[in-house]
């Protein structure tokens, strides 16, 4: 049974600025966006966290990042893996792509959609898993690093110099 995912952010950026700087290295934009430790093979780590009937559920998980890939004139696509550090057999591995695509030209706006899907593990065990919590885990986790990206691509877009801004 596979999981959907999907969720959005905007930034208040024209397009092609926010996909110029994703292009560049989007992985530097990712770890500065999760603020944890990368090693060198193109991947970002990061803790998740999640409040789960008051107790804290967390878990380091490793961000594979695609190549960019222009898709059409105004959507881009950097294609994503997440996996836990450990425990990966109770865990499950996240397909998903990050799209930013221009909603609008004036005033400029740039959408950030994470859209991937999930197997959940150990059967029908982690099936029953994933209805009671993990999809929760799993939606939040996507919300707070989409959030977070925006926010990076935000912060990158302001200490653009000026004659360098829309």
């Amino acid at each position: 049974m596979e999981r959907a995912l999907h969720c959005y952010a905007y930034v208040e950026a024209p397009w092609d600025q926010v996909s110029r700087l994703l292009a560049e290295d989007s992985r530097a934009v990712l770890q500065h966006a999760t603020l944890d430790a990368a090693d060198q093979a193109r991947q970002v780590s990061r803790t998740l966290k999640l409040e789960v009937a008051g107790f804290e559920v967390s878990k380091d998980v490793a961000i594979k990042v695609g190549e960019f890939v222009p898709r059409e004139a105004t959507r881009s696509v950097v294609p994503l893996r997440w996996r836990a550090e450990r425990g990966r057999m109770l865990f499950p591995e996240l397909a998903a792509d990050l799209e930013v695509a221009a909603v609008s030209f004036d005033p400029p706006l740039t959408q950030l959609t994470v859209s991937g899907s999930y197997e959940p593990p150990l059967g029908l065990l982690g099936a029953g898993a994933d209805r009671v919590m993990l999809h929760r885990l799993a939606e939040a986790t996507i919300h707070r690093f989409i959030h977070e990206v925006a926010d990076e691509l935000r912060r990158l877009i302001d200490a653009l110099p000026p004659d360098e801004r829309f």
